[in-house]
């Protein structure tokens, strides 16, 4: 994927760089691109395009949020503690390469498909309005090669952290000679908010969503003994 980002004066570093997907043609199921003609006079002529090969080159989104950071709270009550860290990222794209070979419509066709997201359709019969193309044995039209069809919002929220603990009153430690005992509970990634399709929407820097294992929910329990 480094070949599909550009530095550019003017532009952002981290601008991904490759052909814009424009849809569907309701007519066929083929994909479409967009072509940027520029006439002698340097004006630019936009239109639509089904071969890959033809479509224009340009810059179509960037992997840099537009903001990022995190919160966290801490909540007291007598002996009660409570602590929850949420960390957020929002206005960067995501380039989702798992579905160049899970979403191919048919170029693997010996491959599993990834079942389609809430919202999306694939196209069956002409007149359709689909997001997917027609699905073709072989596929269609390079349809599953790189292109901004699978550049995704890569903003969430995730609850990074929560712990709840509560300390021992201290006329019982007094009994036998102990300062504080402290028990806790706990977890780690117990909750995502994304519109990202892919399994994690939290990628390197370079905005590319692989293969990678996500990061996983952790739960624990722990034990504080001060004398």
């Amino acid at each position: 994927m480094s070949s599909s980002f550009i530095l550019q004066k003017g532009q952002d570093m981290r601008s991904f760089y490759m052909r814009k997907w424009v849809g569907v043609d309701p007519a066929n199921g083929n994909p479409l691109w967009e072509k940027v003609t520029t006439g002698a006079d340097g004006s630019k002529t936009i239109s639509t395009t089904s071969n890959y090969n033809d479509a224009s080159l340009q810059i179509v989104g960037s992997a840099t949020p537009k903001f990022f950071g995190g919160m966290r709270n801490v909540w007291s009550y007598k002996n009660f503690q409570l602590s929850a860290f949420l960390a957020f990222v929002s206005g960067n794209d995501v380039y989702n390469s798992t579905r160049e070979l899970m979403d191919n419509d048919g170029a693997y066709y010996t491959y599993n498909l990834m079942q389609l997201d809430k919202g999306w359709n694939r196209w069956q019969n002409p007149g359709d309005n689909a997001t997917h193309p027609k699905y073709v044995i072989g596929g269609n039209k390079n349809a599953h090669k790189p292109s901004s069809r699978f550049l995704e919002d890569g903003s969430y929220l995730r609850l990074r952290n929560v712990n709840l603990s509560y300390a021992l009153p201290k006329q019982w430690l007094d009994r036998v000679k102990v300062n504080n005992v402290r028990v806790s509970v706990g977890g780690d990634n117990l909750w995502t908010l994304t519109r990202f399709s892919g399994i994690d929407p939290e990628v390197d820097d370079r905005g590319i969503n692989g293969t990678k294992y996500p990061f996983s929910t952790k739960w624990f329990a722990g034990l504080e003994i001060n004398f």
